[in-house]
């Protein structure tokens, strides 16, 4: 199996297309609010580290436990109203952060804004993946490609806004996911519908005793470690060497990056296959994280964000894939979301471990030790991706 890049594509339904442009603009204005909730908590709402943990927490795991059940809907009753309701429901958790300012209101909102992200992933992952299976490669590289537009544009507009008033961000967030709720509302969303679609339970139990999956998810367990530090340890890092607007900078170069990427690199990712791709990101992981403790400057971490995103860029889509790939039709959404699912576990750890190493531990002991995570997940996926039965693309 293959994982091909593109761009959004003419001969592609225009549901399709139209999902992936709105994913872009979903990702600019998420990147454009998301960075500034810690630090604004922390330096105006002055919230201690207990309450700035829940808001965080709230969030994560409602936006990550939840597409289990939201994914399943999807494949049952279509996504429209799903995404829908993500979105509003992300518009109002965002005006919440606008308009509130005690801790309860910012961890309802963050409640609200976070189960909004669960329902419209679920929607549109459960979409994206109904697509025929020669196709997923393409489609979920080109949903990265706009996720990655939307992350290099969010950060600087994010910043813009910063220097007026961080309450402007989030009002202008609220105000995106509203419009493009309403706008998903009067809008066809689903195509190809599963002819066999499962009952809600039904759904759940396959994605959840399926042993490819099962295996796909502990090969992945690493990555979902690893990659919440984008969120923590790589902003704390690169304010400690630049100050703020140094971890700005990891978010603007994250952004460019992965698009940049995407759009050179086409021939290269069509001709290897998926399982290699895994290895050999994993490798390029645990070296590029360990070679940080060495890092003395903002130039030199920024260089390593630049290979991280490279790694992030060739494993989001080719988990993506391979996961809706080994479902079965009219179970995408349920395979989407418990793979969502699990990634909360790894991303909690990630979130916990992640924060207490770069606060508390030597710059050596904390990047050695997402270094051999990295090496752990070389050595899962030399084990368990070697001969994972995933179904041909029908001709």
């Amino acid at each position: 199996m293959t994982m091909e890049t593109a761009v959004v594509r003419r001969e592609w339904p225009g549901a399709v297309q139209r999902l992936l442009w709105m994913q872009g603009l979903m990702n600019a204005s998420h990147f454009m609010t998301v960075p500034l909730l810690a630090f604004y908590m922390s330096s105006h709402l002055h919230f201690g580290a207990p309450a700035l943990a829940s808001v965080m927490s709230a969030n994560l795991l409602c936006a990550q436990m939840l597409p289990v059940a939201a994914g399943a809907i999807a494949d049952r009753m279509g996504s429209r109203r799903l995404i829908t309701l993500g979105l509003l429901l992300r518009g109002a958790g965002f005006l919440g952060f606008c308009a509130f300012d005690s801790v309860v209101a910012w961890t309802v909102s963050a409640m609200f804004a976070g189960t909004g992200v669960a329902c419209y992933e679920g929607g549109v992952y459960a979409q994206l993946g109904r697509q025929p299976r020669a196709r997923l490669s393409r489609v979920f590289a080109a949903n990265n490609q706009m996720l990655n537009l939307g992350a290099a544009v969010g950060p600087i507009l994010g910043g813009l806004a910063a220097m007026l008033d961080v309450r402007m961000a989030f009002a202008a967030s609220a105000v995106v996911f509203t419009t493009l709720g309403v706008i998903t509302l009067w809008s066809r969303i689903d195509t190809n519908p599963s002819h066999a679609r499962q009952p809600l339970l039904q759904g759940l139990k396959t994605a959840v005793t399926h042993r490819g999956l099962l295996r796909l998810i502990l090969v992945a367990l690493p990555w979902f470690f690893l990659f919440p530090q984008l969120y923590v340890a790589f902003p704390v890092y690169a304010a400690k060497l630049a100050g703020p607007y140094g971890a700005s900078a990891v978010y603007v170069v994250n952004g460019v990056v992965g698009l940049l990427f995407l759009s050179l690199m086409k021939r290269w990712l069509v001709s290897t296959q998926a399982q290699a791709l895994v290895k050999g990101a994993y490798l390029a992981a645990s070296m590029a994280f360990a070679s940080v403790c060495i890092v003395t400057g903002v130039a030199g971490f920024l260089l390593f964000i630049v290979v991280y995103t490279v790694i992030e860029t060739i494993l989001l889509p080719t988990f993506e894939t391979l996961t809706a790939t080994l479902a079965p039709q009219g179970c995408q959404g349920a395979f989407l979301g418990a793979f969502s699912a699990a990634g909360a576990l790894g991303g909690g750890a990630g979130y916990y471990v992640g924060s207490w190493l770069i606060l508390n531990r030597s710059s050596a002991e904390t990047w050695l030790t997402f270094g051999a995570v990295g090496l752990l997940g070389v050595l899962l996926s030399l084990v368990l991706l070697r001969g994972l039965a995933v179904p041909p693309a029908p001709r």
